[in-house]
C-alpha cells in the first residue's frame, strides 16, 4: 500500500490500539468529519511521511491533494503541542497557520494527526489594529513632547525675565552668569525629552555621571518659581551631608520638572511645593543605604487608592482633554528604573502627594 493510493486515504486501522489514550477512528466517521472540514487535517507517520490530507490541508499548502500525499513534511511538533507556523507556498503569499498535533493510530501503527487552521486573515487584522494603536500612541507621544517642551520654554522665558531684571539692577551681578548657565542647562533638557521617551521603553542607553543633587535642585528651583506661578510657594529642604549620586543629569532635571508641574496641577496653581533631599535609610524593600532620596511633596488634592494603583501606566491621566497625556509619571518611572533607582508615592485624598525618588549613590573609588 503506497501513501498516495486512494486505499491509503480511505482505510483506518480497526485493530486494538496499543495505547488506550490514543483514539482509533472508523472510516465513515473520519470521512464525515474531516473531508468537509474548513480546517486542514494531516496524518503523518512518525518519520513525517504524509499518509492522509483533506482538501483544506491541500489548499493551505497550496499543492494538489495527490502531490501533497507524496511530500515528506517531517515530524510536525511534539504531540499535544500547539504552534504557529509559516507555510511558504510556491507562487503565493505565505500562510500563517495554527497547528495542533495529537497521537492516533493509522492502519494499526502509531501516527500523528495535525489539525491546521489558516489564521493569515486574523493575523493581518491584528497587525492593522496594532498599527492603528501605534499611530494613536505616536500622536499621544508627540502631544506629550510638545507639552514638556512648552514647560521647558516657560522655564527659559522666566529665566530671561529674571536675567533682564538682574542686568537692570546690577550689570556686574554674579547672578547673571548663574541665570545664563541655568537657561543653557534647561535648553539641553529639550534634547533630552525624546531620549527620555526611549528611556521609558528601557532601550535607550543613558549617560550617567557624578551629580551634586543639592546643587542641581537649587539651580532648577530658581527657574521653577516663576514657571509654577505666584500661587505656588516652593521650599527646599536640602541635606548638607548628602552623598553625590550617579545619574543622567539632564534627564533627572526633566523628571523633577515633570513632578513639579504635576504638583502645581494637583494644587490648582495654589499651595506649597516642598523638595527635600536626604541620604536614604535602610528599609525592607531595597538596599536603601545605596541610595539618596529626593522627595517632591505638594499640598494638593491627593489621590485615591484606585488612581494610585494606575499612576505609572502610560497615558493614564485624571486631567481633562488637552491638559495632559499621562506620560509624565510613566517617563519618570522608566528613567529612574533604568538608572537603577526606585520610585515610591505616598498620597491620600485631601492630604496631598509625596513622590520619593531613590537615586543610586556614586560608588566610592577604591584606592
Amino acid at each position: 500500500m503506497t501513501p498516495g493510493s486512494s486505499h491509503a486515504r480511505d482505510t483506518v486501522a480497526e485493530t486494538v490500539a496499543p495505547h488506550a489514550s490514543a483514539p482509533d477512528f472508523s472510516r465513515s466517521s473520519f470521512r464525515l468529519l474531516i473531508e468537509s472540514s474548513a480546517d486542514g487535517v494531516l496524518v503523518v507517520n512518525l518519520v513525517g511521511d504524509v499518509l492522509y490530507a483533506n482538501p483544506a490541508a491541500a489548499e493551505i499548502f497550496g499543492k494538489p491533494l495527490d502531490v501533497l500525499l507524496h511530500v515528506p513534511l517531517g515530524r510536525p511538533v511534539v504531540s499535544g503541542d500547539t504552534a504557529e507556523i509559516t507555510v511558504h507556498r510556491q507562487g503565493g503569499k505565505p500562510a500563517q497557520v495554527e497547528m495542533r498535533v495529537v497521537d492516533i493510530h493509522w492502519d494499526g501503527r502509531q501516527a500523528l494527526l495535525a489539525s491546521l487552521r489558516d489564521i493569515s486573515v486574523r493575523r493581518a487584522e491584528d497587525e492593522r489594529l496594532r498599527q492603528s494603536q501605534k499611530m494613536e500612541a505616536v500622536g499621544r507621544l508627540a502631544a506629550g513632547i510638545v507639552h514638556d517642551i512648552n514647560n521647558l520654554l516657560a522655564v527659559v522665558t522666566s529665566g530671561l525675565r529674571l536675567l533682564e531684571k538682574e542686568i537692570d539692577r546690577d550689570p556686574a551681578s554674579p547672578k547673571i552668569n548663574q541665570l545664563i548657565e541655568g537657561m543653557l542647562e534647561r535648553a539641553q533638557n529639550g534634547g533630552a525629552l525624546t531620549q527620555q521617551l526611549l528611556a521609558f521603553s528601557r532601550r535607550q542607553p543613558l549617560s550617567p555621571e557624578a551629580v551634586d543633587l543639592n546643587q542641581r535642585i537649587s539651580a532648577l528651583t530658581q527657574m521653577l518659581e516663576r514657571t509654577l506661578g505666584r500661587g505656588v510657594e516652593t521650599r527646599c529642604v536640602l541635606d548638607p551631608a548628602l552623598s553625590p549620586i550617579h545619574i543622567d543629569a539632564n534627564q533627572l532635571d526633566v523628571a523633577i520638572l515633570n513632578l513639579a508641574v504635576n504638583a502645581r496641577d494637583a494644587m490648582a496653581g495654589k499651595g506649597t511645593l516642598i523638595i527635600e533631599t536626604s541620604n536614604a535609610t535602610e528599609d525592607a524593600e531595597t538596599d536603601s543605604g545605596s541610595f539618596v532620596r529626593v522627595s517632591i511633596r505638594d499640598t494638593g488634592c491627593g489621590m485615591s487608592e484606585d488612581v494610585l494603583a494606575q499612576v505609572f501606566e502610560p497615558f493614564f491621566t485624571t486631567k481633562g482633554e488637552n491638559e495632559g497625556t499621562g506620560l509624565g509619571l510613566s517617563q519618570v518611572y522608566g528613567f529612574i528604573s533604568q538608572s537603577g533607582g526606585h520610585v515610591r508615592i505616598d498620597s491620600a485624598v485631601g492630604e496631598g502627594t509625596a513622590v520619593h525618588l531613590l537615586l543610586p549613590k556614586k560608588a566610592k573609588t577604591e584606592i
